[in-house]
């Protein structure tokens, strides 16, 4: 097969998985005009505060994103100051640079206050993640640990890791 050929094989099969991947989207809720609310793990805000990469990601595609609504509470500023001030951290980036990351982040967020918080993920420091989605009532929860990722779905928040989150953003635009 002609790589011309192979390549528009591929295509079809890509165009032919997104109307399916769009059909279940519709199933599970998520609607083409609707903001979305969503929670970011604390780990996602660590990862934007020591990597370019991951700070592209986060402002260009999801805080910049005008169909989502991203949410926090006092809980996850606190986890996020822990872990950011471990030392590990502190040769990577420093107090001002967390500082001035903290204060752009928090511009595109909106507090909510935690609902009721249930004893689910194995690592009991994460049941406020769920707690915030209950709040809220998110739509998605963002993250990248195992202990909720397993858990797939808290009331009615589907839990994504940011791949899939962005594969579904891209397909709800297109």
């Amino acid at each position: 097969m002609t790589s011309s050929k192979s390549l528009m094989l591929k295509c079809l099969m890509l165009r032919s998985q997104r109307k399916k991947f769009k059909r279940k989207l519709m199933l599970i809720g998520v609607k083409k005009n609707k903001r979305l609310k969503v929670i970011l793990d604390a780990n996602w805000y660590i990862s934007a505060c020591i990597s370019r990469k991951s700070r592209r990601t986060v402002y260009y595609q999801i805080l910049k994103n005008t169909d989502l609504q991203l949410f926090y509470s006092q809980e996850l500023v606190a986890e996020f100051d822990d872990v950011i001030n471990r030392p590990k951290f502190a040769k990577i980036v420093t107090a001002k640079q967390v500082s001035r990351f903290k204060s752009i982040i928090l511009k595109f967020l909106n507090r909510t206050t935690l609902g009721t918080l249930p004893d689910l993920v194995r690592d009991k420091n994460d049941n406020y993640l769920l707690g915030i989605c209950a709040g809220c009532q998110a739509d998605f929860l963002i993250t990248g640990d195992n202990d909720l990722l397993v858990l797939e779905e808290y009331q009615k928040t589907k839990i994504l890791s940011m791949g899939q989150f962005l594969l579904l953003l891209s397909t709800i635009k297109s």
